[in-house]
């Protein structure tokens, strides 16, 4: 886990303050929390046009792919969602840097807490926490990340956030073997790379968005993939059912593309971060049975409150 020195740290909080408030402002319409595993019954990915050499991918987002999203809006106490999103917040400051305008990650921390009505002053504290000005119970979190065979030998990857990691493994790897699954090599699998998902253009641009406009715009940008996914959004969200531009690009070039499509172009950022997508050709289509394993699988780890995040090359 990268360290932040403590200078940067501060300059990292002014940064973040700032994006605080004007995220509190009228000026940016409120985004649903970044979903990199959603637990949905059906999810269709269609793939209409692409700029780059890859074929058509479900970028993580098969029916499987996410069971964290929303997860801590629908736990019954505060306490617990605001101890959640101040974890995911330092796991972020520490490996992307405190400046949310360069740390796509932390920037989706920041907008995730505030969307599930995290006080201001409880993110502040995660950062300065993260900065290591501050750190009342002593405990140091870490990321960690599993590697797994699922059903039907799928490939998944989870990523926890911990301060006691061979607690967090003793979970996992309980939740794995109940399911008839085991830890072992996945990462090859998949690509890690930067997304951006765009439903609207802002302000008085705010019209039904063309696939061929945001194709040009997109790829003038310097993105590698654009397509449109369906039914993304869960139904509380005020954009179920709408269209999705999921833009592909390098790591590290999110945080720049993402800006350049919005102060260029005119478009509302809905997410931004960085995933782990299947490589070409590696998805796996499952059967009744391991279906139904998987479902065992994702409920157990659902269970687990330092997993935080989950992707499977399974349709």
């Amino acid at each position: 886990m990268a360290s932040i020195s403590l200078f940067s740290a501060r300059a990292g909080l002014k940064s973040a303050s700032r994006h605080l408030g004007l995220c509190l402002s009228s000026e940016l319409a409120p985004r649903p929390a970044v979903a990199l595993f959603r637990q949905q019954s059906d999810r269709q990915t269609n793939s209409i046009r692409q700029f780059s050499n890859t074929s058509g991918r479900l970028s993580g987002h098969s029916r499987w792919s996410t069971i964290k999203h929303g997860k801590a809006a629908h736990d019954s106490a505060r306490a617990a969602i605001a101890t959640k999103h101040s974890r995911l917040i330092i796991s972020a400051a520490k490996i992307g840097g405190p400046d949310p305008e360069n740390n796509p990650r932390l920037w989706n921390a920041i907008e995730n807490a505030k969307r599930n009505q995290v006080p201001k002053k409880t993110i502040e504290s995660a950062l300065r926490r993260a900065a290591g000005i501050s750190d009342k119970d002593g405990k140091q979190l870490e990321s960690v990340t599993y590697e797994a065979s699922g059903p039907g030998g799928c490939a998944i990857i989870i990523e926890a956030l911990t301060d006691n990691k061979s607690r967090t493994v003793g979970f996992v790897r309980n939740a794995l073997t109940k399911s008839g699954c085991s830890l072992g090599p996945s990462l090859f699998y998949f690509d890690r790379k930067g997304l951006i998902r765009i439903v609207r253009r802002t302000g008085d641009n705010a019209s039904e968005i063309d696939f061929d406009e945001i194709f040009e715009h997109a790829l003038e940008a310097g993105a590698e993939d654009i397509k449109l996914v369906e039914d993304y959004f869960e139904e509380d969200d005020p954009d179920h059912g709408k269209p999705v531009y999921e833009i592909v690009v390098e790591q590290a070039e999110t945080a720049k593309v993402a800006q350049e499509m919005k102060d260029s172009y005119g478009y509302e950022i809905k997410e931004m971060g960085i995933e782990y997508i299947p490589k070409e050709d590696s998805e796996i289509e499952l059967d009744e049975g391991q279906e139904l394993l998987m479902q065992k699988l994702m409920g157990l780890l659902d269970e687990v409150d330092e997993v935080q995040e989950i992707y499977t090359n399974a349709k």
